[in-house]
Formats: C-alpha cells, structure tokens, sequence
C-alpha cells in the first residue's frame, strides 16, 4: 500500500474550486423561492422536447419564474444571444467560428459554451424496405453530388443500393432538415464529408416531420436525432467505411463510441469573462446538470452526461477569468 502524499498545489487550487461551487449551490437553493423574472431560450428543434420538459420542472420548483422557449432551428441560437433576445441559446452543433466572432465582436468576449446531454443522428427507411445498412460513402452518393466521401457517382435509385433488382428504376427520396437546423450541418460535415447536398433533397422543419415523411413513403430515407425515431420507420446500421462492421444506433453503441454519428448538444449564454451569470440562468443552468434534470435526458430518448463531464460544465458556468 503507497505512503499518503499530501496534494499538489493544483489539485488544492481544484478542491477548493469545487467547494465554492458546491457552497454557492447550497446558498442558491437555500434562497430558491427568491428567483423571479423571465427566461428566454432560443435554438434548437433537436432539443425542444427535452428543453420544454426541463423548463415545465424547473417551473415547478420556482413558481415565480416565467420561461419563453423558441426553437426553429440551431441557427437561430446566436443571433437570439447577439441581438440579446435570448438569455440561453441551445445547439445541436458547435457554435461555428463566424458566430462566435461577431457575437465577440458585439460584446467583447466569446459566449460560454456547454453540453448539457449526447445525442446520435440516424438514418431509417421505410419498414418494408429490405435495407438493413448503410455506409458513409453510400449516403454521401445519396445526399450530395460532391461525392466528398469518395463514391464514383451518384445514387439514386433503390437498385444502386442491390436492395432489389425489381426496383432498378424506382427513385430514391432522400429527405432531411433544413439549412437552420443544426442537425442539417452535423449531417453535412459527418455523413457528406464536408460535402453538399443535391438540390433534390426533401427538406423539413423539425424531426417529426422528417419521420414522418419516411414512415408515409417507401420510397424514402431520412435522418433524424435518435429520441425521435419511432416504430414507424427502419433504423439502418451505419458503417463509416466500407470495410468497418455496420454499428446499430441503439443506446449502448453511442454510449460506449463505437456509433459513429453521435454529438453533444449544447447550451451557449454570453458572460463577461470576469463575472458570474446572472442568477436566473445560473439557476436553470446548474439544474440542467443536476440529477433529476439528467435523468429526464434518458426519459426523452437522449444520453445523459457522465458524471465528470457534468462536473466540468458547472466549472464552467461560474469560472471566472479577468480580462487581460
């Protein structure tokens, strides 16, 4: 058995972070009937269902807290945060640079960036459809004509896929979200490396109706964030290379990595680098995080985060750096 050591200066310097926090935690929800005002979110279709669940409990607990909740898509997130008609912006993609920079330019420091749960992005068919995989190259020759992820040609027909040589002639429907969804970009940059996608694709506002435009043709593929797939539709095994085992977009595979087309989703607030949030949203934030919030993730079909990783959001929503 090793001698005990006392701690290193940093892991000190850590400790005592933590207890603050956990100090600053305790005070809050000591003094949680004193929170009133409005909060207002705005991004993301992908995290609608969990954001509303999350807000009806927090509500629940701080009856004096009015929360508006807008979600047409992830782009919609940092213009809310740069016109300062949201309080908290939410992602299913990572703010891009463009964003960040005029959202630094306008205030002066870079918004606070954290995941709040992991999500998956699925493809599906048609339940009488006889695919039962699908590979990176393949989609990328369905969705876009850049042929990024090195296909030859195009797909377009269910025969191109060896589903059925009956079928040589029938027209693959390829459908998906539009271009303020942040889903769309994870698609584009994960499954068209990078690419583009073809005029011809079916575009729709929200996952729902993605579904079910598949669930009502048999004829169509689509994408959809894995909480909202349902028996209506075929999930397809995803391989990310021709060679590499198609991978089920069941829990267990996103969660131990071995399914490719997984994510985090995010949470941006804009914060002075040398000040703590303003109570509400701290508030919210930090119940985002909490156990029960956590669990609701699970409830709605989404991964909850690790421990560690929860630890490290909270980190960041009250770190504080002077400005240089």
């Amino acid at each position: 058995m090793s001698a005990w050591r006392p701690r290193s200066g940093a892991s000190r310097t850590r400790a005592n972070f933590v207890a603050i926090v956990l100090l600053a935690l305790a005070v809050r929800l000591a003094h949680a009937d004193a929170l009133s005002g409005t909060l207002t979110i705005v991004g993301s279709d992908t995290l609608s269902t969990l954001v509303l669940r999350w807000t009806e409990a927090f509500r629940s607990r701080h009856s004096e807290v009015r929360i508006q909740v807008q979600t047409p898509g992830s782009a919609s997130a940092p213009i809310a945060l740069l016109e300062g008609a949201a309080d908290i912006g939410a992602m299913s993609r990572p703010m891009n640079d463009d964003e960040r920079r005029a959202l630094t330019k306008r205030y002066g420091y870079a918004p606070t960036e954290i995941a709040v749960a992991h999500d998956a992005i699925v493809v599906f068919v048609h339940p009488d459809n006889p695919l039962m995989t699908i590979t990176r190259r393949q989609l990328d020759a369905i969705y876009s004509d850049t042929l990024r992820c090195g296909a030859k040609k195009s797909i377009t027909t269910w025969n191109d896929l060896g589903v059925d040589p009956a079928r040589r002639t029938t027209r693959i429907l390829a459908t998906g979200r539009n271009d303020a969804s942040g889903t769309h970009e994870f698609f584009r940059e994960e499954a068209l490396c990078g690419g583009e996608y073809r005029a011809d694709v079916v575009v729709w506002p929200g996952h729902g109706a993605t579904v079910a435009a598949v669930a009502g043709n048999p004829e169509a593929i689509g994408y959809a964030g894995i909480g909202y797939v349902d028996g209506l539709v075929k999930p397809l095994a995803f391989a990310p290379e021709d060679n590499a085992p198609a991978v089920a977009p069941v829990m267990e595979n996103v969660m131990n990595g071995d399914y490719a087309l997984a994510r985090p989703l995010y949470f941006y607030f804009n914060r002075p680098a040398d000040r703590t949030p303003a109570p509400l949203p701290a508030a919210f934030l930090e119940y985002v995080l909490s156990d029960d919030a956590q669990a609701l993730v699970t409830q709605e079909g989404f991964l909850p985060l690790a421990q560690d990783e929860r630890q490290r959001q909270i980190e960041r929503i009250h770190a504080t750096m002077q400005r240089p």
